[in-house]
């Protein structure tokens, strides 16, 4: 895994000081659906930190590597990560059975520890707003209904961030979602804004 080593040049490190502030490490995640999706899938990769098989396309290679260093460094920075009703219907729908099961568990351990680790909101909530947003101008810019209803609700599970793998529909409209309260980071800007300060957690 080549594409996130540490062993970049102090002037790397410095821009990357200057460019992703401390104070801006996303604290709170919202996971979207093929997240957990990776996560269940490669599971040795993303949390015993085993090689990703040569064949696998470039930008899953990535994702997972993020992935990775992104775990790794939570198991002491302690990062809220978030999955919600939405979530766990669009795992309910996975064609393949066995796949389908493993989803739905891990996606609903997730969703019990959103509202069971000290958060006071709850899903009634966040359908209610996903609801009232699905037409706002706020979320406009997102074709997809059910993509709309996944950002509201990582906006009621007061979320600084929403994490995705899928680069042509929610991150390519991130530019038109500048009045959403949370960014919108692939894998890799994720770990792009942890990198600089991951020592801290060593």
């Amino acid at each position: 895994m080549s594409s996130f080593r540490r062993d970049s040049s102090q002037e790397e490190h410095g821009a990357d000081y200057d460019e992703f502030q401390f104070e801006q490490i996303p604290r709170r995640i919202f996971l979207d659906t093929n997240i957990l999706d990776c996560l269940v899938k490669w599971p040795s990769c993303v949390f015993e930190m085993q090689e990703a098989p040569p064949d696998l396309d470039a930008t899953l290679r990535d994702d997972i590597e993020a992935l990775m260093h992104i775990f790794q460094t939570g198991r002491r920075a302690q990062w809220d990560i978030v999955a919600s009703d939405k979530v766990l219907d669009e795992l309910s729908q996975t064609s393949d059975a066995d796949l389908r099961k493993a989803l739905v568990h891990y996606g609903a351990e997730i969703r019990a520890y959103s509202t069971g680790n000290g958060f006071n909101g709850d899903h009634s909530y966040a359908n209610d707003l996903a609801r009232r947003l699905r037409d706002s101008t706020l979320v406009s810019a997102l074709p997809d209904m059910s993509d709309r209803d996944l950002v509201a609700h990582a906006i009621a599970f007061r979320c600084d961030a929403f994490c995705t793998r899928d680069r042509r529909s929610i991150y390519n409209k991130r530019n038109a979602l500048r009045g959403l309260p949370l960014k919108i980071l692939t894998p890799a800007d994720w770990w792009q804004h942890i990198r600089p300060w991951a020592g801290l957690w060593c």
